[in-house]
Formats: C-alpha cells, structure tokens, sequence
C-alpha cells in the first residue's frame, strides 16, 4: 500500500484561556507546543528552543508515539503550517494565508476570507500529495483545539462541547461551554461554513478539511488522525456537500484513549456528523511502562495528537504489531529522557 502521513500545526490564542490546555507548563507556552511537537517529529529534537518535549517525570507529546511508529514503517511524511504562532524550523510546507487564529472568547477566530483560502491552499496541496496513493493520513497538533473544534460543531448545527474530549482527565466543560457560547454570539445570522470558522474556528481544521477533499479527489483514500477533534473536520466536509461523496473512502483513526474516554463521545461523532464514517481504534496502552509519564495515558492525560492514533492504525495495516510499536516508543521516550538529562 502506497501511503503518505501529513501532520498539520497551528496555533489558537483560544489555548491561552486559562484550564482551557494543558499542553504547556503555562497557558502562553501552549503556543510553542505545535512549533515544538513537529519539530521534534522531524529532527528527534526541536530545533527552535533549548527544549526537549519531555522530563523523566512530565507528560510526553503524544508526538513520541507517532515518531516512534513512523521509524517501524516506510512512509514518508511532511510537516504543514497552516498558522503556528512561532514558525517552524524544519522543513515543511507552509500555506500561504497561514495564521494563528485569535481567542475565540474575545473576537474573531481569522480576518473574513481567510477560511475559504486556507481550505483551497490545503486542498490544492492534497490533490498534489494524493496522487499515486492509496492512502492520506492527515493529523493535526493544535493546543485549544478541542474547545475551538466544539464551537465549530456548535455554529454548525451539534451539540459540540458534549462530545469533546481533553487532554487532562477533568475534562473542562463548563469552561468550554462558557467560551463556545460568547463565540457563538458572534456566528448567528453567518449562512456559510468558511464564514463560521472565520468567526468561531482557527486554521488548522478547515486546512485538514481542505487536504482531505485535495487527496479524495486525486484518487487516494483518506484517514483523519485525531481524537474528537476530528469533528470539526467532518463537520466542515459535510457542509460542504463532500461527506456522502467521501463515504467508503474516508476513515478516522485514533487511540484507545479517546474511543474509551467517558466525558467525551467519539462514536456519536462517527454517527451523527460523520454519518457512520468507520473509525479504526490503535490498541496500544501503557499499563505496564517503566515510565510515569506514560503510564499517565491510561490515567486520562493526553490521549490523542500529532496524529497518534492514526499513525499508529496505519502501522498496523502495514503489518506492525501493537507491541512492536508499544517497545518503540518505550525505546523513544528513554532516549528522550537521556536527552533532558544531558
């Protein structure tokens, strides 16, 4: 099987919200954690900051699950910037209208056409990568994104914030309810989904959105890998009249952690605004790590990112075991921890 991996970052200033994210030590570092996740991805290290994604006690990125597998596999990937706040310092392909989006809670999310032009950029991008493939994998690494991806769902006719996951185990949804609903007071009255995701959105789901329909259209089969997020894709896909067309061949990946995670609904998702879309569930845990910092997995940290899942259900297709990706990213996270020791 022909496949091809794309990771897509941004950056939402929704994630500096205080308890919005924890995928950063304080609410303005989130904005370094898609630089530094697809950095890292890249060159076994980032590149921009004196930093390693991960201390002998902290949380990994899920990114060393999906470094680890994509070492087992031979697929080539690329790096995408559809807005990160920071940059990034690998090489990659950067949409030209790429930008940060804004707080959600405060204003608008991208200036009014920026939508539209980031979904034709990524989508002209996807038919481009599609061709000759069987299979597009497209994930994402977005700080905040499950609160912007609820209001996207919100504005476009789902109860988003209800199906949401997060990446700390107290899920907080009365926060997040709180920020969809000022975002929401700013898209009533808005007829079409590029002007949604202008008023209430960010760049990174409507530029996955748009890579999707590229690939799809080239002939490749397509699998979104991501947690719930991965609501906001189908969401846009279907208003835009693609989902039916897409059906059969378009597919979500994620992890376990995600599938099982009680505050969040990911089969409602598959059903209610995928229309049955199948999604594939990588059976990988970390009960038995010799790491504290994974073994926080399976306490309901993280769950899902960088296109974890998805990479890892791939894999599988490709004839790699879950325990030969469970040892790789054990092996990773020791290097890891050899690196932030020095």
């Amino acid at each position: 099987m022909r496949a091809l991996a794309v990771y897509v970052g941004g950056s939402t200033l929704t994630s500096t919200i205080p308890g919005i994210s924890i995928a950063g030590r304080t609410p303005e570092d989130t904005l370094y954690t898609p630089t530094l996740d697809l950095e890292y991805l890249v060159a076994g290290a980032p590149v921009s900051a004196q930093a390693v994604p991960v201390t002998p006690e902290g949380l990994p990125t899920p990114a060393v699950i999906t470094r680890s597998v994509l070492q087992l596999v031979r697929v080539p990937y690329l790096v995408v910037d559809a807005g990160t706040f920071y940059g990034i310092g690998v090489p990659h392909v950067r949409l030209p209208h790429a930008r940060p989006g804004g707080n959600i809670a405060e204003g608008g999310a991208l200036p009014p056409g920026t939508a539209r032009l980031l979904y034709e950029e990524a989508r002209l991008l996807g038919r481009s990568l599609g061709r000759g493939m069987d299979l597009v994998l497209v994930g994402e690494s977005i700080p905040g994104g499950t609160t912007v991806a609820a209001a996207i769902m919100s504005a476009l006719g789902h109860d988003g914030v209800s199906l949401v996951s997060s990446a700390s185990p107290a899920n907080p949804k009365a926060l997040k309810r709180s920020v969809v609903e000022r975002a929401l007071a700013r898209a009533r009255g808005l007829g079409d989904v590029f002007s949604i995701v202008d008023a209430v959105g960010d760049p990174v789901h409507v530029s996955m959105a748009g890579l999707a329909a590229g690939a799809w259209e080239s002939g490749a089969r397509v699998m979104l890998a991501g947690g719930t997020q991965m609501g906001a894709v189908l969401a846009i896909l279907r208003s835009l009249g693609l989902l039916d067309a897409m059906r059969g061949r378009l597919s979500v990946g994620t992890t376990k952690w995600v599938w099982e995670d009680g505050s969040a609904d990911m089969r409602a998702i598959a059903e209610e605004i995928g229309g049955g879309v199948e999604v594939a569930v990588a059976r990988v845990g970390f009960e038995d790590s010799p790491y504290e910092g994974l073994r926080k997995y399976e306490e309901g940290y993280v769950k899902e990112g960088v296109g974890a899942g998805g990479t890892m259900v791939l894999a599988n297709m490709l004839g790699v075991s879950w325990d030969e990706m469970k040892r790789a990213v054990y092996d990773e996270y020791a290097r890891l921890v050899g690196l932030a020791k020095g």
